[in-house]
């Protein structure tokens, strides 16, 4: 066989395998192509009621023309979605530039104008081996002139504000109640505000950081701070601030 009788074989034979690989290639990315987009339903909540729901495509954010009259509500101020019903700032969403792969629930934070009263009575329950917590003993049945001491009282400056300053220690441990009573209970994951280098989730027989208690890392003279909205419990906001070293000069006896 001559060298260019053998050499033309050989070119066919490697023109023949890429239009082969060329071929199998083309067919996958037809394939890919022609893959139909996977449709997603978004639905869009005021606390339990279903304002709507909206069908998009995955990964694609949403015509705001399509969402935009759920953010009405009589006498309330519209002040943006999220994935949880606590309103957890990490999981706020703006669903006409944010995207989503999945079936996905959407809740409305609508404030209104106008809260009822909040006539309960708010307090810091908790535990402590040297502070005033130890006498608390986590609600303890004590006089109502011993609960007073734990009390968050009203502060006069926004409505339904209450406010507690109290000295707390390391290893101190807490949450806040009202009525004297572990119903409604507000843990370390109710905290909309709170250092996590001077307080830590210390967790609970409650399973979540809502019920979870808040176990104190650096002593201090704390104020603690709830302002609350009795018809939508979601949205109540708690903090705690460290304003100095602990004030108390003596500790608590054993």
């Amino acid at each position: 066989m001559g060298k260019r009788s053998f050499f033309t074989k050989m070119l066919a034979g490697s023109m023949t395998t890429m239009l082969v690989i060329g071929s199998l290639s083309g067919c996958g990315s037809s394939k890919a192509a022609g893959k139909p987009a996977e449709e997603i339903t978004v639905t869009f909540m005021n606390q339990d009621e279903t304002l709507g729901t909206v069908t998009g495509t995955a990964g694609e954010a949403l015509d705001k023309a399509t969402y935009e009259a759920y953010e009405q509500a009589d006498g309330a101020e519209f002040n943006g979605w999220f994935e949880t019903p606590s309103f957890v700032e990490a999981s706020k969403k703006d669903p006409s530039t944010d995207t989503f792969d999945k079936d996905t629930t959407l809740y409305g934070d609508f404030r209104a104008e106008a809260a009822a009263e909040d006539t309960r009575h708010w307090y810091i329950a908790g535990t402590s081996t040297k502070g005033s917590l130890q006498v608390n003993n986590w609600a303890a049945d004590l006089s109502d002139e011993e609960k007073a001491e734990f009390e968050l009282v009203p502060t006069g400056v926004n409505a339904n504000e209450f406010s507690l300053t109290i000295d707390l220690f390391e290893g101190d441990q807490f949450q806040v109640i009202h009525d004297w009573s572990w119903d409604g209970q507000k843990g370390f994951g109710k905290f909309t505000d709170i250092d996590e280098t001077q307080m830590k989730n210390a967790g609970g027989l409650g399973g979540t950081d809502d019920t979870a208690n808040v176990e104190v890392v650096v002593d201090g003279n704390y104020t603690i701070t709830l302002i609350t909205n009795p018809d939508n419990q979601a949205q109540d906001t708690l903090s705690i601030v460290r304003n100095s070293d602990p004030v108390a000069t003596e500790e608590v006896s054993e």
